[in-house]
């Protein structure tokens, strides 16, 4: 029988072994996955770190196109200035030479008004035209109104 509880008790310490041997496995399991929960919450903050650096490189990317945009909008622009300058260089050049009849000094010098001084003079012009229609209607007879008196 002494034998017997001797056996059962080296048994029970043997236990006793696996019991710690287990417990100590169960904290290393437990650490390690606290450092995996931990390592995911960093892949989280990282992965938001990545999108929000690509929303801004998106967003930046977009600004870009609308500058090139502007820029060639610009460059256009400047071409079509410089062909006018051109052409206002030739005619001026032109009407210094007097090489323009009448009628294109005329228009020339219209054509380098701004907008507001050329507006008048056409508004002028047009009123001349106006009156010396009625002029020449009233010197030909053209009126019967007046004539049947």
């Amino acid at each position: 029988m002494e034998e017997t509880l001797n056996i059962i008790l080296s048994e029970l310490q043997n236990l006793d072994k696996g019991q710690q041997d287990i417990m100590v496995i169960q904290k290393d399991l437990l650490s390690r996955t606290e450092n995996l929960e931990k390592g995911q919450k960093k892949l989280l903050s990282s992965t938001k770190n990545i999108n929000k650096g690509h929303d801004v490189l998106i967003s930046g990317q977009q600004q870009l196109k609308i500058r090139i945009e502007n820029l060639e909008k610009n460059r256009d622009l400047l071409s079509l200035g410089q062909n006018e300058i051109k052409e206002l260089v030739k005619q001026t050049t032109a009407y210094m030479a007097g090489r323009l009849s009448i009628s294109e000094r005329i228009i020339l010098e219209i054509e380098l008004l701004n907008e507001k001084d050329r507006q008048e003079v056409l508004n002028n012009i047009n009123e001349k035209i106006f009156l010396r229609k009625n002029n020449t209607c009233w010197d030909n007879g053209e009126d019967d109104m007046y004539n049947d008196f």
